[in-house]
């Protein structure tokens, strides 16, 4: 059994990006299930979050110092561009991400799930709002892979791994169609991501 474990939740898009970038790494790892509400976590990850990266006696929480501890930690392709612009490329993109993307692609999710909670429809303003800026975002993320392969270039790096859960969650709405629908090097990434090995082995929704 590996000594690397992921605490994360089954469909966290963040325990994805860890499990993503362990996977791209060779780093063999045990997924465990948590109760983000559980004082055994909160002794974890002290603001009940996930995911939590446990290897050995290490423990890191945060996914952006969890991936990087990854790509250091262990041997294997590197996942971070060695030049300083290049390393500053992939940190903005997942300043971004982290900043702008998540709220709205996880929003655009709640709010189309909410209906199996409430039984009520979708807030029609609260919807009109996250596309808008949904396609201020793919509209930033076209730009950018019509230019180059990946966000920060020409090789996968943790930006991808970053923004791929959201992205891929996000474009089951009805809204993230409608913003993908003019984006088509983004979603030539999106299916070449979904078609990668690391992303295949990890994800939620395998067997």
């Amino acid at each position: 059994m590996s000594d690397v474990i992921v605490h994360t939740q089954t469909l966290s898009p963040y325990g994805w990006t860890a499990r993503i970038a362990a996977a791209e790494k060779g780093v063999s790892h045990t997924v465990r299930d948590v109760d983000t509400t559980a004082p055994e976590h909160r002794k974890l990850h002290p603001f009940g979050k996930v995911p939590v990266l446990q290897h050995g006696e290490v423990v890191v929480y945060e996914t952006l110092a969890i991936t990087h501890y990854i790509d250091r930690a262990f041997e294997g392709p590197a996942l971070q561009p060695v030049d300083f612009r290049g390393q500053t490329d992939m940190l903005r993109w997942i300043s971004i991400v982290n900043g702008y993307c998540f709220a709205v692609m996880n929003g655009l999710i709640k709010a189309r799930m909410a209906v199996l909670v409430t039984g009520e429809p979708p807030d029609a303003a609260v919807l009109a709002d996250l596309r808008e800026q949904l396609g201020g975002q793919v509209g930033l993320i076209e730009e950018a892979l019509s230019a180059h392969a990946f966000l920060a270039g020409s090789r996968f790096t943790l930006a991808d791994a970053f923004l791929f859960p959201q992205l891929h969650y996000a474009a089951a709405t009805p809204e993230g169609a409608d913003a993908l629908a003019d984006a088509p090097a983004t979603r030539a990434w999106l299916e070449a991501m979904r078609a990668r090995p690391s992303v295949v082995a990890t994800s939620p929704f395998a067997g």
